[in-house]
């Protein structure tokens, strides 16, 4: 059984953990039973099991699938601590647990981690945001015979909230922002009309100070609250269109702040709620991840302290704060949860089920998730499910580093079969390098022509500068598979089968009421492309549903009003509705 999954590695397929665990489970007779103490102090349990093993090899496969397994529980659901229970005459079992202080790294500084550890870093934040000091991760290891019977959590959850929230837009001006790694998208709401649009593009992995990140966001807000204001007082003609244009440098955009601030005069008013989503792990509406990508280049800047910087991108909130009105609330979440609940409120307006709660992925420079509860209540556990070991096998492609497109790296960890790197742009970037230069070699070197993968010595990359080319680039990909392109056709047919592997360990490890995936971002903006990801998801998951955030999604007004917008789609700034209702639940 390990034999076959070895020689898949090394033909560099895919060895998906999905197919390792079932087989591992049908046939292991060695119990490895896992009990994560949650945040709450309830306790899950995912009773392991591992086979017999021949050799090297095998014993290294089978300690990479359980600190995968480890690595994604951790990602996923955070938690106190962990136990292990085992038979204690197993030896190999019982130095594969006592090897996990060493390998997850649990006496080093969050600075000094690397690998597997870096989820102790996001689990720490967490901890201290929401216990102080006063609680410390931890592994214990037991007797299979003293493992004690845990009953299984129960859901407990409010009345449903999404159906009464867009009234509450009504009479107010409120913010919505979805923050993401390549653009920031903002939508104002006055008086439950969608007044304004803006797209921002940047970079926030090459700022090396915190700054460089909260500062354009805090332009952005005067911006719109300038703007808005001026809507407010039905002066539309005086707002500085320029400044609000997707192409708008931040000298255009702070000319244009001072502009409209000047015309706006005495009608210069804040906001009554600003509702945002950032693409970290926000608990209580603070940032408190601090491992993504959108901080590489605070992590890589050693001339000062990282968690200094990154505390001031936690107190994002504070900041924003002050373009509030007096007691109004600013309401912080992660990306994929935002996903989630803007799904939440449209159907509850065209008069859906409520009763399981949503699950959400966002596909643009990452893959979010989201998970809503029926009550809009959004759980306070990581869900970096991006984070997630998805592969065991494709070997040659470990060799690269993380900065090259054709690696199966994770940008944050570096661990290899991180599903970063099979979802999401960085999917379609390394699925196209992989497969073009064999199968299309005239198509691939008119993308090296157009600029939009380059190489740089031996590594290969999409541009970020000069010029950022990474939505060109996957707009391009996009465009030749909505155009039957043979090969990137079946570019975006793998990257569903990854999202149907996503599913299986999302739902055996979160077990949400809900089966259904309603998918946002650029990756399903044109319906050919998600037509192509549901046929590759099908091939895996026959039964796993769907849904496209396309206008069909549009009940609510606001959405509506997006829909019809001439420029922008519901694809795009759903999310951004969607954060101007989650503000509604501060009020």
């Amino acid at each position: 059984m390990i034999k076959g999954f070895l020689q898949q590695a090394a033909r560099d397929e895919n060895v998906y953990i999905t197919d390792v665990r079932q087989a591992f489970q049908a046939q292991g007779s060695r119990p490895f039973h896992l009990h994560i103490t949650l945040y709450d102090r309830s306790v899950r349990v995912f009773a392991l099991q591992l086979p017999e093993t021949a050799g090297e090899d095998e014993e290294r496969f089978v300690a990479e699938y359980i600190y995968a397994s480890i690595y994604n529980l951790l990602s996923a659901l955070g938690g106190l601590r962990m136990d292990i229970y085992l038979n204690r005459a197993d030896e190999g079992a019982a130095e594969l647990a006592e090897s996990l202080d060493l390998v997850f790294q649990l006496d080093l500084s969050k600075t000094a981690r690397t690998g597997y550890g870096k989820c102790l870093n996001v689990n720490e934040r967490v901890l201290t945001a929401l216990f102080g000091g006063e609680e410390r991760f931890a592994f214990g290891i037991h007797s299979v015979e003293e493992e004690p019977a845990v009953e299984p959590p129960r859901a407990v959850c409010g009345q449903p909230v999404f159906a009464r929230l867009p009234a509450l837009t009504r009479g107010k001006m409120v913010l919505g922002m979805d923050i993401g790694g390549t653009d920031v998208k903002l939508a104002v709401s006055v008086d439950g009309q969608l007044a304004l649009c803006k797209e921002f593009d940047w970079f926030p992995a090459s700022c090396t100070l915190a700054e460089e990140i909260t500062g354009p966001l805090l332009l952005l807000t005067r911006l719109l609250r300038a703007a808005g204001s001026l809507y407010w007082a039905g002066r539309e003609p005086e707002i500085d269109r320029a400044a609000l244009h997707r192409g708008a440098a931040i000298e255009e955009m702070e000319r244009g702040v001072q502009q409209m601030e000047r015309a706006a005069g005495s009608c210069l008013r804040n906001f009554d709620a600003i509702g945002l989503c950032f693409p970290d792990v926000v608990i209580r509406n603070r940032i408190v991840g601090g491992e993504t990508h959108k901080t590489l280049g605070l992590q890589n800047n050693t001339s000062l302290c990282y968690e200094e910087q990154f505390a001031k991108i936690t107190a994002l909130n504070d900041a924003l704060a002050v373009y509030v009105v007096e007691g109004g609330p600013v309401m912080n979440t992660n990306d994929g949860p935002m996903a989630a609940f803007a799904a939440a409120v449209e159907q509850a307006a065209a008069g859906g089920d409520l009763s399981k709660g949503f699950f959400a992925h966002t596909l643009g420079t990452d893959l979010g998730t989201g998970w809503v509860c029926p009550d809009g209540s959004i759980p306070e556990i990581p869900l970096e499910v991006y984070n997630f070991i998805i592969d065991l096998g494709s070997g040659t492609q470990q060799d690269f580093s993380a900065e090259d497109v054709r690696s199966v790296r994770s940008f944050n960890t570096g661990l290899p079969g991180a599903l970063q790197r099979y979802t999401g742009q960085s999917g379609v970037f390394r699925l196209a390098a992989r497969r073009l230069p064999e199968q299309a070699p005239k198509l691939w070197e008119a993308l090296l022509e157009e600029g939009l993968f380059r190489w740089k010595g031996d590594t290969l990359e999409v541009p970020s500068e000069p010029e950022d080319m990474r939505k060109a680039c996957l707009e391009r990909c996009m465009e030749l598979a909505a155009g039957e392109e043979p090969v990137c056709e079946e570019i975006f047919r793998t990257v569903g089968e990854y999202l149907a592997v996503t599913w299986r360990e999302t739902e055996y490890i979160l077990r949400p009421e809900t089966k259904d995936r309603t998918l946002f971002g650029r990756l399903v903006k044109l319906p050919a492309c998600f037509r192509l990801l549901c046929e590759g998801a099908a091939r895996r998951e026959p039964a796993l549903r769907q849904y496209a955030a396309s206008g069909a999604l549009a009940n609510t007004a606001l959405m509506k009003q997006l829909d019809a917008h001439p420029d922008y789609t519901v694809a795009q700034f759903a999310q951004a509705v969607g954060a101007v209702y989650y503000s509604c639940l501060g009020l």
